[in-house]
């Protein structure tokens, strides 16, 4: 089974001056809320989500979902 944690995104955001939700959702141009729930890991990005994150800092849906078929 497959899991979202916020790890990778979150030192992303940090490696590029973010520190808070609010600068995260700035930098993304996505709603504070999301950016929040993301990156507390109360709930993962869906498709739209994952790519702006990925647009925005570089992270691939893998770098993102922990598990997946190996674990």
């Amino acid at each position: 089974m497959s899991s979202y944690a916020p790890t990778a995104l979150l030192a992303a955001a940090r490696a590029a001056g973010d520190r808070t939700p609010a600068d995260m959702a700035r930098r993304m141009g996505v709603p504070y809320l999301a950016a929040y729930r993301w990156a507390t890991g109360r709930h993962a990005p869906g498709p739209a989500g994952l790519a702006v994150i990925e647009r925005t800092y570089g992270l691939t849906p893998a770098d993102l979902i922990r598990g997946g078929a190996a674990a």
